[in-house]
């Protein structure tokens, strides 16, 4: 399905994006409240303190959420422990004050009473208790050079996620590190950006942080936006790759 958003469309940004979700009143059971508030994470706190909100889904274990962890870099380390969960309905955990499945903020509850979505995201930022400003610098870092890149991605891959389709998205370091070192010649990169895997069945569209679609000669979903590329056609643009690889469209 290829389509092409415009400004005025629900899908033109991602507050556009969730608030027509909750104007529908979908309800659980999607995780459009969880990448809502992973995005205004990312948009604060990746740049500037090495922050990262990266998919976990661990079978088994009943595991699953975005995990808010801290990127590796000259600041952060290798081995930094993350520092909470958004659990895969949206409601948020902070481990250094709580741990795994506290659910110490219950972010559902709010959004499900009505309470509007501008107070929902100061409550879930409050309740991590992250410093607005980092104590060391990341001057230095990859991230904080780059990190509107990875931050534009990031909101890409909101706003597929956010109408509640079949694309699965991955970004987790452990879900995405075999398929970077198969298809980036830049894999073995100081501070490399990661990357977003979306999946429709058995298909594939590979971006690393920094915007390259990976496996494809050129393509730089990044450019294209300094380009004049808006966010609705970028979106579009992943899944008409996703269903032409099905119909065998080029």
């Amino acid at each position: 399905m290829d389509f092409m958003l415009d400004d005025q469309s629900p899908g033109s940004s991602v507050r556009a994006s969730f608030d027509n979700w909750r104007a529908t009143n979908r309800g659980e059971g999607s995780w459009n409240l969880a990448w809502f508030l992973a995005n205004e994470f990312c948009e604060r706190f990746y740049s500037s303190h090495g922050i990262a909100p990266q998919v976990i889904h661990k079978e088994g274990l009943g595991y699953y959420g975005i995990e808010l962890a801290r990127v590796a870099c000259p600041v952060n380390g290798t081995n930094a422990s993350p520092l909470g969960r958004l659990t895969m309905f949206g409601n948020v955990e902070n481990w250094r004050s709580g741990g795994p499945g506290d659910h110490g903020l219950e972010t559902i509850a709010l959004c499900d009473g009505g309470v509007s979505t501008d107070e929902i995201v100061e409550r879930a930022i409050q309740h991590m208790d992250l410093p607005p400003v980092p104590e060391k610098t990341h001057a230095r870092c990859r991230h904080k050079r780059r990190g509107a890149s990875y931050e534009l991605i990031f909101r890409i891959a909101t706003m597929v996620a956010l109408p509640g389709n079949s694309i699965a998205i991955w970004n987790h370091p452990q879900s995405v590190y075999r398929r970077i070192a198969q298809k980036d010649p830049q894999a073995g990169a100081p501070e490399h950006p990661g990357a977003f895997a979306f999946e429709k069945g058995d298909r594939e569209f590979l971006v690393a942080g920094d915007g390259r679609v990976l496996g494809a000669k050129s393509d730089n979903l990044w450019f294209e936006y300094m380009r004049g590329k808006s966010l609705g056609s970028l979106v579009g643009s992943i899944e008409k790759a996703l269903d032409a690889q099905v119909t065998g469209d080029r």
